[in-house]
């Protein structure tokens, strides 16, 4: 067959997240211990700018190389096929990594969002678990966090340099434990009622007797991104592999206390954010087909004795690439079999095709014929199943299937019946060119199915060599 399909090099895009975590820092009074801020993902958010020649019309990006005030992402390592992006005002989505300052967007970008200096922004949502262990039993008192901010734009939901961007609104929680009931928390943004300039204030309000040694769990924002701090993008002084650190602090006070005091307990830690490590890998368009032998005494594709394979095709001369029937005794069935294996990665399947170069023709020539079979009822072609369970006065050659493994098959014999189609003929102007005996519509893996080949003659049949040739041809659809 001639239908070849045009192939695609897929490649599987894995991204792998690097978190770093440091031992908390002992300050004044009784301390927290084993006190950290653990991200979802301590991946860094992405501050770039557009530069020539990108232009509206096009998926092209080009990526400024040159850092300033509050964009120093200045390549590509920060992003990742399927990072959903701000450029300009619009959104877009990454479909390629060109290269160390280029990559496409999955659709073109509109006119605005083009032009040279134009934001290219990637919000980093992570949401933060600080968990720690309380040093003193203090009695319905409330937990403080402080998250730093940057001094300016600190809430304009686009990603900061020097700290977290508040995002407007930020969603926080806590687990109760033992001696701590908690009330709903609040968020603060930078600067406001009792919240320092520089730092996003959570507090952390309870009930109950308090206790030494408790382990605490408190959340900011949700793992979905929604209501939750952006995470900075790189710091100015940023090395592309090296992670920017931030110090974090987490406080208790007694109730009623003025939390721009001093608290009872304290500690600081710090947390790191870094590019994610984009993994590339290719994985080449695969397909193998094979055919392999069925021994005598078998029911590949039936039931009953009538079925069983009378002759194997698993050894003797050009096994398994023959059918050797051998000497056929008038008005008598003989049976054989193949088994088909096909595996592929294409992602829209395969088609196996099977051909005959002509009937069973007498030393291998076109005359006389073993005819290709009509069935019991002179219905069975290349295209129409037919029964094919009495051998007298029913001559001829044929087939049927069945899958044995997730392939897809286009008729079959059901029980003691055997349902009988025609192989279509280069011989035969009428017949199609080719069949489909087997195919999926997505990747497959050891696909199987059986063929079962039937011949039967009558006392009319001229004696001799008969023959013809089987062709079965794999395509894959990548």
């Amino acid at each position: 067959m001639k239908g070849n399909r045009t192939v695609v090099v897929a490649s599987v895009i894995v991204l792998m997240m690097v978190s770093f975590f440091y031992y908390p820092k002992r300050i004044d009074s009784a301390n927290l211990t084993v006190t950290k801020d653990t991200l979802q993902t301590s991946r860094l958010s992405f501050a770039g700018r557009v530069v020539a020649p990108t232009a509206a019309g096009s998926s092209h990006v080009w990526l400024n190389t040159s850092g300033a005030a509050g964009f120093y992402s200045v390549s590509t390592a920060g992003l990742k096929v399927g990072d959903a992006l701000t450029i300009g005002v619009g959104s877009y989505t990454v479909s390629s990594i060109v290269d160390a300052d280029e990559f496409t967007t999955t659709v073109v970008l509109a006119s605005g969002d083009a032009d040279v200096a134009d934001v290219i922004y990637l919000k980093g949502k992570p949401q933060h678990v600080v968990t720690f262990t309380t040093a003193s039993a203090i009695a319905s008192g409330f937990f403080r966090i402080l998250i730093p901010a940057a001094t300016s734009n600190f809430n304009d939901a686009v990603p900061d340099s020097t700290g977290f961007d508040f995002n407007t609104a930020v969603d926080v929680s806590a687990t109760n434990a033992t001696g701590y009931t908690f009330a709903t928390p609040v968020a603060t943004v930078s600067g406001g009622t009792s919240c320092p300039s520089g730092w996003h204030c959570f507090e952390y309000h309870y009930v109950g007797t308090g206790g030494v040694g408790t382990a605490i769990t408190l959340k900011i924002g949700n793992t979905s991104g929604t209501n939750t701090l952006i995470a900075p993008a790189p710091a100015a002084a940023h090395t592309q592999g090296t992670a920017d650190t931030y110090t974090f602090k987490v406080q208790n006070f007694v109730n009623a206390s003025d939390p721009t005091g001093t608290p009872t307990d304290q500690t600081q830690g710090k947390l790191g954010v870094i590019e994610s490590v984009r993994v590339t890998a290719t994985v080449d368009p695969t397909i193998s087909f094979s055919i392999a032998g069925i021994a005598s005494g078998a029911s590949p594709c039936g039931t009953g004795t009538e079925n069983q394979t009378d002759v194997t095709t698993v050894t003797g001369t050009n096994a398994p690439l023959a059918v050797p029937f051998g000497t056929l005794t008038l008005n008598t069935f003989r049976d054989a079999a193949h088994l088909l294996t096909l595996s592929t990665n294409a992602v829209s399947g395969y088609a196996v095709t099977a051909q005959e170069n002509d009937q069973l023709g007498k030393d291998g020539g076109t005359t006389p014929l073993i005819i290709d079979t009509a069935g019991d009822n002179s219905l069975a072609n290349e295209t129409t199943s037919d029964t094919w369970d009495v051998a007298a006065a029913h001559p001829g050659f044929g087939y049927t299937l069945k899958s044995v493994n997730l392939a897809t098959v286009p008729f079959t014999s059901t029980g003691a019946n055997f349902n009988v189609r025609t192989f279509p003929s280069i011989a035969d102007p009428d017949s199609p060119l080719v069949q489909t005996i087997m195919s999926s519509t997505g990747t497959s893996d050891a696909h199987t199915a059986n063929v079962c080949y039937r011949v039967t003659v009558t006392a009319t049949q001229a004696a001799g060599d008969y023959e013809n040739q089987i062709t079965y041809t794999a395509t894959a659809s990548f």
